[in-house]
């Protein structure tokens, strides 16, 4: 059981780094574009954005059912990787909070500036997603 939910739970991170490394691209292509061109490219952002908002979710159901079969089928209490691990993936849903707000000002807006702080955003969840990914494994293994 723990090794399914160890693999349940290392793809919804993957798939969370891969929809974020997208939005990232996506962010760095929106910013030389205009009309209908830049409007696509936010609208795709919006979707992976939603979809994101699932994959958030799975990535913490999946963690905490890992945790709990970890914990009931005696293994070791949680270690140094496991607490590492549990700040990126806060960090990791932090970043993905603040690109979904941030996005949403940036389309009331229209304010350029905000493109820039919602590639940060969107480059730390990415950047969480893969060192979490890491992570699970040292701790997990």
């Amino acid at each position: 059981m723990r090794t399914v939910l160890l693999i349940a739970h290392l793809m919804a991170i993957a798939v969370g780094t891969g929809m974020s490394f997208g939005n990232y691209v996506n962010l760095r292509h929106a910013a030389s574009e205009t009309g209908d061109r830049a409007a696509a490219l936010a609208g795709l952002r919006r979707t992976i954005g939603r979809i994101g908002d699932v994959v958030i979710v799975l990535i913490w159901a999946s963690g905490l059912a890992l945790l709990w079969a970890w914990v009931a089928q005696g293994g070791p209490a949680p270690g140094g990787w496991f607490h590492a691990k549990l700040a990126f993936v806060v960090l990791l849903t932090v970043c993905h909070g603040l690109a979904r707000h941030t996005s949403g000002r940036l389309a009331r807006s229209g304010t350029p500036a905000l493109l820039g702080r919602v590639e940060l955003f969107v480059a730390g969840v990415w950047l969480s997603a893969l060192a979490s990914i890491l992570l699970a494994v040292l701790a997990f293994n």
